[in-house]
């Protein structure tokens, strides 16, 4: 696989115009690193490790990135752009269901989970890896997010007096708080309930959806 890479690094990509050598390179060093997060986590992906397997010189990872932390967090994401895939013409609504039911698939199906357990860990005592976590995994998706929630108070669809941060945190941070603690299942019958209990409370008068009653026997967190 690194041989590959630095073939395709070396050489461009044969029979084909319009591809820089560097966005060959750029494209190797993030695959290498996303595929090293996934398999050891940050400590599996040294600025050493993602230099081998990708073919590069350190030098030119550090053309691009400021850290090892930066490169592997970016690699990290590009490596679950899959769970980013939004049908075309959805609504505000649809479109939240998605976000939250694939961030739950994400976590709770892949490593992906485990993987953020530990960077969230790693965060609190290392200022680096909680800011490329902001500006490579949350600010991306929060963006995201948020153009989705302007869009549908634009069409009526969402409530016109919601405060944009406090909505990102309602739609998300239930979703982390199972994965760093494991309280209650993180499934996507948990999806489906959150994310209907967050539109019930922002959705436009007469978009309203009616709310799922809580069993009684579930521990209230």
């Amino acid at each position: 696989m690194a041989d590959d890479r630095r073939r395709m690094v070396d050489e461009g990509t044969p029979g084909r115009q319009g591809r820089p050598r560097s966005e060959a390179r750029r494209a190797a060093i993030l695959a290498a690193a996303g595929e090293l997060m996934l398999e050891g986590g940050l400590q599996a992906a040294t600025m050493e490790a993602i230099a081998a397997r990708a073919g590069v010189g350190k030098a030119t990872i550090y053309k691009w990135w400021p850290s090892r932390a930066a490169v592997a967090l970016e690699g990290f994401m590009v490596s679950a752009a899959d769970s980013w895939s939004l049908p075309e013409d959805a609504t505000a609504p649809e479109a939240l269901q998605v976000l939250v039911t694939s961030a739950v698939r994400l976590f709770a199906g892949t490593l992906t989970g485990q993987l953020m357990r530990s960077l969230a860990a790693d965060a609190q005592s290392q200022p680096e890896i909680a800011r490329a976590l902001r500006e490579q995994w949350f600010g991306p998706r929060r963006a995201v997010t948020a153009e989705i929630i302007r869009k549908g108070i634009d069409k009526g669809e969402l409530r016109a007096d919601l405060d944009l941060a406090v909505t990102l945190d309602l739609i998300f941070a239930p979703i982390y708080y199972r994965l760093l603690f494991g309280h209650e299942p993180l499934d996507e019958e948990f999806a489906a309930r959150e994310i209907e209990h967050v539109l019930h409370g922002i959705a436009a008068t007469g978009n309203k959806t009616e709310p799922v009653s809580v069993a009684t026997e579930r521990s209230v967190q």
